[in-house]
């Protein structure tokens, strides 16, 4: 028998301020084994919605208007010390907010066509510990920000790694590929991907983009 832990559904609490888009949920979660807390929010109400976050939600999807709410809506739910995911949503995303975003700690980037076609799967792979992000704006970010300034290593997550699987590490997050990585600490590549997939999956993530974006968004 399952444990209630095991068996109790993943909470999705919705902060929205379209109908259509709590509606979409509705539709699309209907059928799925999550819990979902619908919260309408409102242009200037941040601060009195935060009483009413529900402190056990495994995931926040934040609604976000034309005016970039989330400014002063993550404030709030940071200050509350959540556990809790940051998924956003929105018609569309300029690169540089995207960017701003990333750099706040959001999970995912998601636009209400993906939403509509991908719902579940993104919800389930950003639980799981994963991002969602457009690969271009991924890729884009990660050249932007190894270029700007040095990566950390992650503390988010604290895994017992090897010597040699430290030393990968320190070379993952300077955005080097295996090949490089294998010519720098004179290894053969496929030991170098042998380590690479080893370090990948004790931090629980399933790509380089995702270890660099692990080690940014926590410093």
């Amino acid at each position: 028998m399952k444990s209630d832990a095991a068996a109790r559904p993943t909470r999705v609490c919705l902060l929205w301020q379209h109908p259509l888009v709590l509606a979409e949920f509705r539709r699309v979660l209907e059928s799925e084994a999550f819990d979902l807390c619908a919260l309408r929010i409102e242009p200037g109400l941040f601060a009195s919605i935060q009483e009413a976050l529900p402190g056990d939600a495994n995931l926040f999807v934040v609604d976000l208007d034309s005016r970039g709410s989330v400014e002063e809506l993550m404030p709030a739910l940071a200050s509350l010390g959540l556990s809790a995911r940051t998924i956003v949503l929105a018609e569309a995303f300029a690169e540089s907010k995207a960017f701003q975003l990333l750099r706040f700690g959001i999970k995912g980037i998601v636009t209400y066509a993906e939403a509509s076609e991908h719902l579940p799967r993104i919800l389930r792979e950003v639980v799981a510990g994963g991002f969602w992000v457009p690969r271009a704006v991924l890729s884009r970010f990660v050249a932007a920000t190894v270029v700007e300034s040095a990566a950390r290593r992650p503390v988010g997550r604290t895994p017992t790694l090897t010597p040699r699987e430290r030393e990968v590490l320190d070379e993952l997050l300077k955005n080097l590929s295996n090949k490089e990585i294998a010519r720098k600490l004179r290894i053969s590549g496929r030991t170098a991907k042998f380590h690479v997939s080893n370090v990948m999956a004790k931090y629980g993530v399933k790509r380089r983009a995702d270890l660099l974006l692990l080690s940014f968004q926590q410093h």
